[in-house]
């Protein structure tokens, strides 16, 4: 590489931080993202209902963005949480519209290199009309808590100390 390209790249990696820091000052604009992610989650999901395709690949990556951006709007101004990756176990059909996902999730905090592995569980429900999602309740347990993320209900996110057995 050249020096032109290093600066090229330089140049687009400062015009990418900015947006992102443009996208996250505003609820609005972080809301608008979370639909785009949904968006393409229910585009990978859609096949793998109407047993069309067996890839999971597209949920997992598409899910674990939703998952950040959904974090980013509940923890907002700033961020603590984000999911830097998941891996699904076990996909189940529940009906033609609706899947339940088990899964192990990589979460992390912002400032920190530190991640942990916990587990994950999701149903998520496809509006058949719009091919979006309509709505969804993904529940992690998370180093002695249950950190719940949910589209379509009256709390959008909670987070409950789990009860010793």
């Amino acid at each position: 590489m050249n020096e032109n390209e290093l600066l090229e790249i330089q140049n687009e990696l400062q015009a990418q931080e900015k947006r992102l820091k443009y996208i996250l000052s505003s609820k609005r604009r972080i809301q608008n993202m979370i639909l785009s992610f949904e968006g393409d989650l229910a585009e990978q999901l859609i096949p793998v209902i109407h047993h069309e395709s067996n890839d999971y690949a597209g949920i997992e990556s598409s899910l674990a963005l939703s998952i950040c951006w959904k974090f980013s709007k509940v923890e907002f101004p700033k961020t603590v949480h984000w999911c830097s990756e998941l891996s699904i176990s076990n996909l189940e059909i529940k009906d033609e519209f609706t899947a339940a996902i088990k899964a192990q999730a990589w979460l992390g905090t912002l400032g920190s290199d530190e991640l942990w592995q916990t587990p994950l569980f999701a149903e998520i429900t496809v509006d058949p009309k719009t091919n979006s999602l309509k709505s969804y309740h993904i529940h992690f347990l998370s180093k002695g808590k249950i950190i719940s993320l949910r589209k379509n209900s009256k709390q959008s996110v909670t987070v409950k100390q789990m009860q010793s057995m």
